[in-house]
């Protein structure tokens, strides 16, 4: 048996903070080489350029779970993070769906203070078109779903846990997981969507602790952000 799995897990919030330092310089990096080769700028990038960024992003988030999960943990994303796909919980794309529904009710009242402002996301898919939309669409619709449960609800929740109870770290996280929405650009349209992704957070939360890995957090998130995109396309074509 590997020695690992019968040692206690040295990674937490440290490995959190330098992963997310990492990934964003990585981010910027990679979408300068982006810039360079394709000419593009930050207000007019094509799908060569956004799919750098993702990589600087989601990809260093991805390699750096897989390399402290060899050397600090158990060497199993699933064991460590607890990534997991149970067919028995894909019921829960539609809980996604769901809980989009009814934070939108929380959130429109506050969307419609910043006199109809969209969130960035909307205006890069507004913008997008061809190859570029379909790596966007990708993004929001899979990856990032996928990833960032494995950073928040897996890294940083499973960290938090071992400092405070599971109700306070399931809230620290939902915050932190909303708050970190705003690095992309703090926009009006942005800000007022902070509390749908703080109850998502919250949601995905809850059923990782009691679920004990992401089983229902991954489907969650996919279905939530599922309804997202398709309510943006839909803008975009009016």
């Amino acid at each position: 048996m590997d020695h690992r799995l019968q040692s206690p897990v040295r990674w937490g919030l440290g490995d959190f903070v330098w992963i997310y330092v990492v990934a964003f310089v990585c981010s910027g990096i990679f979408a300068g080489i982006g810039f360079a080769l394709t000419g593009d700028t930050s207000d007019h990038y094509g799908a060569l350029t956004l799919a750098l960024l993702v990589a600087g992003q989601y990809g260093v988030w991805f390699a750096a779970l897989l390399f402290i999960s060899y050397r600090k943990g158990q060497g199993s994303l699933e064991r460590d993070f607890g990534l997991a796909v149970r067919v028995k919980r894909l019921w829960a794309l539609l809980a996604g769906i769901g809980a989009t529904l009814a934070l939108g009710v929380i959130v429109t009242p506050i969307v419609n203070l910043t006199n109809g402002q969209k969130e960035q996301v909307v205006n890069d898919l507004a913008q997008s078109q061809g190859a570029k939309r379909a790596v966007f669409l990708l993004t929001a619709a899979l990856v990032a779903p996928v990833l960032e449960e494995l950073f928040f609800r897996g890294l940083l929740l499973r960290s938090l846990r071992r400092h405070f109870s599971p109700v306070v770290a399931v809230a620290l996280s939902a915050l932190v997981f909303a708050l970190a929405h705003l690095t992309g650009g703090a926009t009006l349209g942005t800000t007022a969507v902070i509390p749908a992704l703080f109850g998502l957070g919250l949601i995905s939360g809850i059923a990782a602790v009691r679920t004990g890995d992401l089983s229902i957090s991954i489907p969650l998130h996919i279905g939530f952000n599922l309804l997202t995109v398709a309510q943006y396309a839909l803008l975009v074509h009016r």
